[in-house]
């Protein structure tokens, strides 16, 4: 998918604030935050220390009454494109503005460090953020299949999104 123009307005979500990563106070929650969103796992303590990692570009939702963590993003350059690496949000915040929020900050830090364009992959059954991508302006550039995935269902995988500057083709 590639974003044409700019993502629409993403106002902030009632009851949470988008905010930078702060290792000391996210580094244990954001696995959690992403067991939560997916039904999986807790990612192991090392989830940041992979060689891509920029902490500049984690965002963090946080309940403004409680301060949980409610979802985050990653992203990072990528050589001549930016990468949104996963969004996640705990089902109770779904659908209330956390994932649309969190994806326009995202674009807009990669934005900043200059990147051609902006990619995102998403597998055909994930298609409640296909279904946000979309909605925000991204479109579909090209599928692969989810090696976990059925034969059925991973033929047909939309999978990456680009988002690329004003009147900019992606590739």
């Amino acid at each position: 998918m590639r974003l044409i123009g700019e993502p629409p307005p993403a106002p902030g979500p009632a009851g949470a604030a988008v905010r930078g990563y702060a290792a000391e106070r996210d580094h244990t929650r954001i696995p959690l935050v992403y067991a939560a969103a997916f039904g999986e796992p807790p990612w192991p303590d090392d989830w940041d220390r992979f060689a891509a990692f920029d902490p500049r570009g984690v965002f963090v939702a946080e309940e403004r009454a409680a301060g949980e963590a409610v979802g985050f993003v990653t992203s990072f350059g990528r050589g001549d494109f930016g990468y949104v690496g996963v969004l996640a949000v705990v089902p109770g915040w779904r659908r209330r503005g956390v994932a649309r929020a969190l994806l326009r900050t995202a674009v807009v830090y990669l934005r900043s460090l200059g990147p051609d364009a902006v990619e995102v992959d998403a597998f055909v059954d994930a298609r409640p953020a296909v279904v946000l991508y979309r909605a925000c302006g991204f479109e579909v550039i090209r599928t692969y299949a989810d090696p976990e995935a059925g034969s059925d269902a991973a033929a047909a995988a939309p999978s990456s999104v680009r988002a690329a500057p004003d009147g900019a083709q992606g590739g």
